[in-house]
């Protein structure tokens, strides 16, 4: 069996790394991953590990990463999300203390069938509110997934972040 390795052992702490160390270099095959594979690791990988505990732990790597991306603006994170091929992205509310966002062909979860009962796009949720969270750096913010394609059936995922 393998050893694991703790965090100290890394020459360099994953948690310290930022967006350009992780640019992929990969001429052959390119930088991109099928969605089901995604999908393989955050439905199934995930949930067989951390159980119950998946939404949240997913909701919160979700958040570290809307950090990192050091967006600006939601313009920019409208713009940012469409060039990661997170779905298709439409505003629906930005205020300075509520934002609101639907995701079409979201790449978690369009096209799961039949729904899986529960919203599942804590990932996007996480990334929304952590990319909120460094444009109103004084702010906290809460988002929550209260539409989900695959996971409620609904025609769109929707993410509704209050900015506190």
């Amino acid at each position: 069996m393998f050893e694991e390795k703790e965090e100290k052992d890394f020459i360099r702490k994953p948690a310290n790394m930022n967006i350009k160390d992780l640019k992929p270099e990969r001429p052959t095959v390119g930088d991109e991953m099928p969605v089901l594979l995604w999908r393989l690791i955050r439905i199934v990988g995930m949930h067989h590990i951390l159980g119950e505990e998946t939404p949240t732990a997913v909701y919160f790597i979700g958040k570290k990463i809307g950090r990192l991306l050091e967006i600006h603006s939601t313009e920019e994170l409208q713009k940012t999300l469409t060039e990661l091929k997170v779905g298709k992205l439409k505003i629906l509310s930005d205020t300075p203390n509520f934002f609101q966002i639907a995701i079409g062909e979201c790449v978690t979860c369009s096209g799961i069938h039949p729904p899986l009962g529960k919203a599942i796009c804590q990932l996007e949720t996480g990334i929304v509110a952590g990319a909120l969270e460094h444009i109103y750096q004084d702010k906290k913010v809460i988002g929550e997934e209260t539409k989900c394609i695959g996971g409620l059936g609904d025609e769109v995922c929707q993410i509704e972040c209050q900015i506190i």
